[in-house]
């Protein structure tokens, strides 16, 4: 189950401790974290990606993508936040399924380093 970052200071804390990476239209921030059990994960989507039924859409998409890759135990636990624009609207299921899990992993050994 991965959990939700709902603290103003993680976001704060990703900010200023974590490690960005962006592969297109997707970008992640991570801060590792080895006291959690599982990644908790926020969705930065803002309106510049569409309306509001294409960010939701998309949102719905990278949180089942993220499902399947913790089910996997490809994800570390940590702290992340995943972003996405405009043209990450045109990406279908699939290549999402293969993007953010690598994407996640190469900000998360990047954090690591």
């Amino acid at each position: 189950m991965i959990g939700r970052i709902h603290e103003r200071t993680i976001f704060r804390r990703l900010r200023r401790e974590g490690s960005t990476v962006r592969v297109g239209p997707l970008w992640c921030s991570v801060l590792l974290d080895s006291s959690l059990s599982r990644p908790h994960v926020a969705y930065a989507l803002g309106r510049p990606t569409g309306p509001a039924v294409v960010r939701n859409r998309l949102r719905r998409q990278l949180r089942a993508v993220v499902a399947v890759a913790q089910s996997h135990a490809v994800v570390q636990p940590g702290w992340y936040l995943i972003g996405a624009d405009a043209p990450a609207t045109g990406l279908g299921f699939a290549e999402l399924s293969v993007r953010v899990p690598e994407l996640m992993n190469s900000a998360a050994a990047k954090n690591a380093a």
